[in-house]
């Protein structure tokens, strides 16, 4: 009898939340917090708008909102004009998220070995090729 596979990645999906808000509630952020602090951190040079983080993490604009407004409350983001069109807002870092990232890229880093030390190059390969596909079937094409 073959595995089921989407329960194995829905697990696999809740271990690594897990693991992510574990590091991050000692910074007093969430996963995802953490996350859009890093996605941020390596668009630096972008002008990055609201509608970037939802395409990015898959979110919808009403949860992207939330979870925006709880970060400018915690002084991890700030909203500015953007310098192309004054009526769109860039979500940018704040220094007290700029004083993280040195932790972020840290965990990111480490969490990346323990995937690539656990893993042959062989078996990583297939392991992001299936899924990718599997994100495109399930319907998104950014991964195709």
């Amino acid at each position: 009898m073959k595995e089921n596979i989407g329960r194995l990645v829905k697990i696999a999906s809740i271990q690594f939340v897990k693991h992510f808000d574990n590091i991050a509630s000692k910074y007093g952020l969430t996963s995802t917090q953490m996350s859009i602090i890093d996605f941020l951190r390596i668009n630096k040079e972008k002008e990055i708008f609201q509608k970037d983080i939802e395409e990015e993490f898959y979110i919808q604009r009403s949860t992207a909102s939330v979870l925006l407004k709880r970060m400018e409350d915690k002084q991890l983001i700030k909203r500015i004009s953007s310098l192309s069109d004054a009526r769109k807002k860039q979500v940018i870092l704040t220094d007290k998220s700029v004083k993280l990232q040195s932790k972020i890229i840290e965990f990111m880093n480490e969490n990346q070995s323990l995937i690539n030390d656990n893993f042959s190059d062989k078996d990583l390969n297939e392991l992001t090729k299936g899924l990718k596909k599997l994100i495109s079937i399930l319907g998104d094409k950014k991964y195709e």
